[in-house]
């Protein structure tokens, strides 16, 4: 077998140049793997992306790439052009040196790729090159493996020029993994170039005590005194070690014949710090709104005829006592100009465009502006987390009056964010979020203000804490429904069109950094605004979803898709470029469906691998069940429990001592005889609800573990063989099992008398009224006539009910009702599903969705059965098929759903409907009294052509009132 294999291998087609190219390449990617696993430093070269992409499609990489494509095959971009910046961090370093800032901050690690130095040489030897970043992967012995740290340290050197003896600073950027005397050697060396005439010792660096001051703070202090409030760093230590935010400042020291610094002592430091705060307290900070407690904005110690006296000492025993937060210290303004006040204490009614402009040049200034009703609070703005209180009306003005100013709005951005962006930093108040949240108020330029060249908003976005994506979800709960949609479709419209633009690009999608990044700005905007959606509900959920997902690639979009989806659950970055599945609401359900089925067939591939029968044979093993008719349950127990059994394995099912091979039909079957025994009440299992509608948990069920947990994995099992149940449960047992929160609202479909009493109890305000109702902390439920009691608290039946604590009832009785009375029942059927179903592809799908995959949707029109329809022996138009489908749309809702599971064998309706579903309608026979009958294992029904069209009605009806079972052929 090995022999043959060999003998029938066939290198790739293609220029023998290129495929040397290629065996080097994969050749190099083995053994980048294999050093990954080694013990021992080794030097790695940072590649773009891109460029390996683009270098692949040269080659002919791939496989199915087509003669057009290779015809027009253009040669890649320089190495790392996509990773190349103009700014130049380090003025005295050479430009390609690698601590100069010829490479662009990484955002994601998925932006490049590692390569060895031979492969680098390769790709060196006959394309342009930039030079890369070099990085050195490091063993780490507590987790068994190599880590190669790729992105770089950025600082602010402080140093006193050799020329003038003035202080100076200079943004300079390091690898992380360099030891501080290697970089020391090269500072050293730089310096000595720039000052040749006076020879420079030695050289070291200090790191500030009070590492979040600003440089002209730390200027001033070494201006003054020249000693340094801080350590030396160590020379064995490496950079990473410093554990500093970018742009934290170090200080140089260079020795001539004595050092420029000395360190202070601790007395001069509690003198130095006592200044400092002292300066803040008494005059502030010269800001309208500050973080730091004891700014004089803050600190109400003047208003408390504290004399200066008074206020030093305060200052010099909190320095004493080590209770400041040198985190939050602010700054003095220095220009006149930023002495501003929110946009309503200013003379806006003048210059509204100025004012604004003027206002954004302070970011948290901005964030206080724009307030509702704000002289009813007194002039002082303090921010609600759950109403922004944007005055919306002034937000229209100031819209307007940019009209004739097209780039007023761009200077605004740029005023606001520029830094932040530029410097990487996160928005650190509720002022700053604030002021992102009112540019995105302005809907009329919401298009040009997101969709704007350089990014500033989607990369400040990118940038969110989680919590700060929450809190601007609440914020946008306050919108009205017709602005939420506005601001809904604006960004949606954005997305299609950059999914246009990219389903157009002459490689693939996302080859670019920026076109990836933006992609995710974009989600993450349209995210907050789904998650607002979810808490204040204005808009259906379908206008979330975006259809062109689907239409992304070219071909196979389902397979493009999962790849990505996979390459970013396992961490293949040089494979990943983007996956909408991060934002899995987003994507069509039919699609999501389509990527779920190839997570299946993955997973049942990868079980059939390990089966031996398939290595010898290359027979694919399936799941068999024997199945007795008249004791289902037990036979299927009896092989399901089998601990080696392959459960992700296709389902075949055969009743004993009947004839028929399983081709869909008594796998159905199966399925729908073993559910209806053990939901039925006389297992005692489940018990109805809600007037019959529904089937829930009995609490107090005596039926043995086993039957929940086979329930689990007949709902996993159905859902991987794409067999659709009829069960009535309820849609909170499907969240419950893709662990999402339940929450009140869910009672409403599985017991509405508890739903309407929260609703009535919620609703009254007269407190004696509440006490009448005699309401405690104590829950009852009754099972087949029993009462039974439970405590929502300890001694919740001595507690109770009040104006005060209804919510924390109504909490915790939701949460006893849903989760705690049923913990155990849920917890053996979650084990069971669970043991089926697993893996990423689940994850892409909330409980509602969950839902409809497996008991399917429930409306269903028999129209879209009728496009779909394919005929075999008939033609579509005929008068006779016409009045077959006259007949079917005039039967009862009931009756068609019987038309439906006599014709396919279930009458579930899938996701995508019934215009999914593949139906054959075949001539059979002439002029013949059988009546139809049905493959319903191929969807397939066969239809005899009768005399009158009378005698097909009456046949007709015949078969679909007598219809039971399946009808194998």
């Amino acid at each position: 077998m090995i022999n043959h294999f060999l003998q029938n291998w066939h290198h790739p087609v293609g220029d023998p140049v290129e495929y040397e190219e290629i065996k080097r390449y994969d050749d190099g990617r083995r053994r980048y793997d294999k050093t990954l696993r080694e013990k021992g430093g080794i030097e790695y070269y940072l590649v773009s992306k891109k460029f390996i992409k683009q270098w692949k499609y040269y080659v002919d990489y791939y496989e199915e790439m087509g003669d057009q494509q290779r015809e027009g095959r253009k040669k890649p971009d320089k190495i790392n052009s996509d990773l190349f910046c103009n700014e130049k961090l380090f003025k005295y370093l050479p430009e390609d040196h690698v601590y100069n800032s010829s490479i662009r901050y990484l955002e994601n690690e998925w932006d490049y790729e590692y390569i060895l130095k031979e492969v680098f040489d390769l790709f060196k030897d006959k394309y342009s090159s930039i030079e890369p970043q070099k990085r050195i992967g490091y063993y780490y012995e507590s987790e068994k493996k190599k880590i190669v740290y790729p992105n770089l340290a950025r600082f602010t050197l402080i140093y006193q020029s050799l020329r003038d003896n003035k202080i100076y600073n200079v943004k300079a950027q390091v690898d992380q993994h360099s030891e501080i005397k290697s970089w020391l050697d090269l500072l050293k060396a730089t310096f000595q170039e720039e000052y040749k005439q006076k020879q420079i010792n030695n050289i070291r660096i200090w790191q500030p005590r009070h590492q979040n001051l600003k440089v002209d703070v730390l200027i001033e202090q070494l201006e003054k005194s020249f000693f340094v409030d801080g350590n030396i760093l160590q020379e064995n230590l490496m950079i990473f070690q410093l554990q500093s935010n970018r742009d934290n400042c170090l200080i140089l020291d260079f020795e001539l014949n004595t050092w420029q610094f000395n360190k202070m002592e601790q007395q001069q430091q509690i003198e130095y710090d006592t200044e400092l705060l002292f300066n803040r307290a008494l005059q502030g900070c010269g800001r309208y709104v500050c973080d730091f407690p004891f700014c004089k904005l803050n600190n109400g110690y003047l208003e408390q005829d504290f004399s200066q006296d008074d206020i030093k000492g305060i200052c010099y025993q909190l320095i004493e006592n080590e209770e400041v937060n040198w985190n939050q210290l602010c700054y003095q303004i220095k220009n006149k100009n930023d002495k501003l006040v929110p946009l309503q204490m200013s003379e806006f009614q003048k210059d509204l465009n100025e004012a604004t402009l003027k206002v954004s040049s302070q970011l948290e200034m901005f964030g206080a502006s724009f307030v509702e009703n704000f002289y009813n609070k007194s002039g002082i703005y303090q921010i609600d987390s759950q109403n922004a209180d944007v005055d919306s009306n002034l937000i229209i003005d100031t819209q307007k009056k940019f009209i004739n100013f097209k780039n007023g709005l761009n200077l605004i951005i740029n005023n606001l964010f520029s830094q932040k962006e530029k410097n990487l930093e996160p928005l650190t108040n509720l002022y700053q979020l604030r002021a992102l949240y009112l540019i995105l108020q302005f809907r009329k330029y919401l298009e040009q203000i997101i969709d704007e060249k350089s990014q500033i908003i989607l990369k400040i976005i990118r940038r969110l804490q989680k919590d700060q994506k929450q809190q601007l979800s609440k914020w946008f709960t306050n919108l009205s429904k017709a602005e939420f949609e506005e601001t809904t479709k604006i960004v949606k419209k954005l997305i299609n069109s950059e999914i246009l633009r990219q389903q157009h690009t002459p490689l693939m999608p996302f080859l670019e950094i920026e076109d990836s990044q933006k992609m995710v700005g974009l989600f993450e905007l349209f995210q907050i605004l789904q998650e607002s959606n979810k808490l204040n509900t204005r808009l259906q959920t379908s206008e979330f979803v975006i259809d062109l997902i689907t239409k992304l690639y070219k071909q196979d979009a389902d397979k493009e898709e999962f790849s990505q989806f996979r390459y970013y659950a396992a961490k293949q970055w040089r494979n990943y470029s983007f996956t909408f599945c991060l934002y899995s609401w987003s994507i069509p359900i039919e699609f999501k469906s389509k990527l779920l089925s190839l997570d299946c067939k993955v997973k049942q591939h990868d079980s059939m691998s390990h089966s031996v029968k398939y290595h010898f044979t290359g027979q694919a093993p399936y799941l068999s069940l024997s199945i007795e008719r008249n004791n289902i349950i037990e036979s299927a127990i009896k092989q399901l429990q089998i601990t080696h059994i392959p459960l992700k394995n296709p389902l075949k099912v055969q009743f004993i001592g009947e004839q028929g091979v399983d081709e869909g039909g008594p796998k159905r079957e199966f399925f729908r005889l073993i559910m209806e025994k053990l939901i039925s009440p006389d297992y005692g299992m489940f018990i109805p609800k809600n007037n019959g509608t529904i089937y829930w948990f009995n609490p107090k069920s005596f039926e043995m573990p086993i039957y929940y947990s086979l329930i689990g994995k007949l709902l996993g099992l159905a859902l991987y063989n794409q067999v659709l149940l009829d069960v009535r449960f309820p849609t909170v047992l499907f969240k419950k099992l893709q662990n999402e929160k339940v929450t009140e609202e869910d009672l409403k479909e599985l017991d509405m008398e508890i739903y309407t009493g929260f609703q009535y109890l919620r609703e009254q305000t007269d407190s004696n009224l509440i006490q009448s109702l005699a309401l405690n902390f104590n829950a009852s439920y009754v099972v087949w006539g029993q009462a039974y009691f439970d405590d929502l608290k300890p001694n919740g039946f001595q507690i109770n009910v009040t104006k005060e604590n209804r919510e924390e009832y109504i909490q915790l009785y939701t949460d006893w009702y849903l989760n705690k009375l049923v913990k155990n029942q849920f917890d053996l059927l979650y084990s069971g599903f669970k043991s089926v179903v697993d893996g990423d592809g689940i994850k892409l799908f909330s409980g509602e969705e969950l839902q409809a995959l497996i008991i399917g949707l429930p409306h269903f029109d028999l129209k879209d059965l009728e496009l779909v329809t394919k005929y075999d022996g008939y033609e579509d138009k005929s008068e006779y098929i016409r009045y077959f489908w006259y007949c079917i749309h005039s039967l009862s809702i009931e009756m068609q759903k019987r038309f439906l599971f006599f014709c396919t064998g279930t009458d579930r309706i899938p996701v995508g409907g019934l215009k999914s579903i593949k139906f054959v309608i075949q001539k059979h026979g002439e002029d013949t009294e059988q009546l139809p009958s049905a493959h319903t294992c191929f969807n397939v029904l066969l239809l005899p052509l009768y005399k009158k069209k009378e005698i097909l009605k009456e046949k007709l009806m015949i078969s679909l009132d007598n219809a039971e079972g399946f009808g194998l052929m």
